[in-house]
């Protein structure tokens, strides 16, 4: 039996690699997700996206026991982790060095579409070069080839390296779908992102992976604007400053 772990930005994140979990835990595998930031942006209320998440994973097959919301127990803000980038990282690796024998960390890609999630990328890419664990590398939104506001849901950017598709079984593209309805708090976000997200299940029903490379935090994540940029969140270069260290290979 393996040990895997899912890095995780926000309470919910976990839509985009929900089957690829699911596969994992009916494999026999032990699966641990672990949330980097307290989901609280706006005001809104970290202890029910919580529990919202907790719900997901369950329906899942993730034990309780297996859940950590390291953002949470550490004041690290949604929307701005890369703010606390050293103090997230320390967090992690004292997580990773309590529970031996990882085989694989899993994490949001180096997108461009939510600061949070090139942030966890960063971190979780710096975390598993020091400790030589394998990592992989899942697209949750991005803006790459768009203007505006527009985005595209779990489409992988060529600027990442290969792609290691699973192609869900219709039951299981169900089961995803199903779980967007979980997350009741965040109705507004998800009246943009369910219908794309629907639609890939219905069409093709793909999550992919892609490699983790340390060095891709040292390039802009696709060329043109990023999606928190367009959007008004913070510059590439506010990121990778405050990103500094974990976007240096270790030595």
């Amino acid at each position: 039996m393996g040990r895997f772990v899912f890095l995780l930005a926000h309470p919910d994140d976990e839509f985009a690699c929900s089957i690829r979990i699911l596969h994992l835990v009916r494999s026999g595998h032990e699966v641990h997700c672990l949330y980097m930031t307290d989901g609280g942006y706006g005001g809104q209320s970290t202890a029910v996206r919580a529990a919202e998440s907790v719900r997901a994973l369950s329906l899942l097959g993730v034990d309780d026991q297996h859940i950590r919301f390291l953002g949470q127990e550490n004041s690290f803000r949604d929307g701005e982790l890369h703010s606390a980038s050293e103090r997230a990282e320390a967090a992690l690796l004292q997580w990773l060095e309590e529970h031996k024998c990882i085989d694989a960390i899993f994490m949001p890609c180096w997108e461009g579409g939510h600061q949070d999630h090139d942030a966890t990328y960063a971190i979780g890419a710096s975390a598993s070069a020091r400790l030589g664990i394998e990592a992989f590398q899942f697209s949750l939104y991005h803006g790459s080839g768009l203007i505006g506001p527009f985005f595209r849901v779990m489409s992988p950017i060529p600027q990442n390296g290969p792609v290691e598709p699973y192609r869900a079984r219709w039951p299981e593209r169900w089961l995803a779908i199903r779980l967007c309805f979980v997350y009741a708090s965040q109705w507004k976000t998800w009246l943009g992102l369910f219908p794309f997200f629907a639609w890939r299940m219905l069409s093709s029903g793909v999550f992919a992976v892609q490699p983790v490379d340390l060095m891709r935090c040292a390039e802009r994540p696709h060329p043109g604007n990023l999606l928190y940029e367009r959007r008004g969140f913070l510059s590439f270069a506010e990121l990778q400053a405050g990103l500094e260290t974990r976007t240096r290979r270790p030595e």
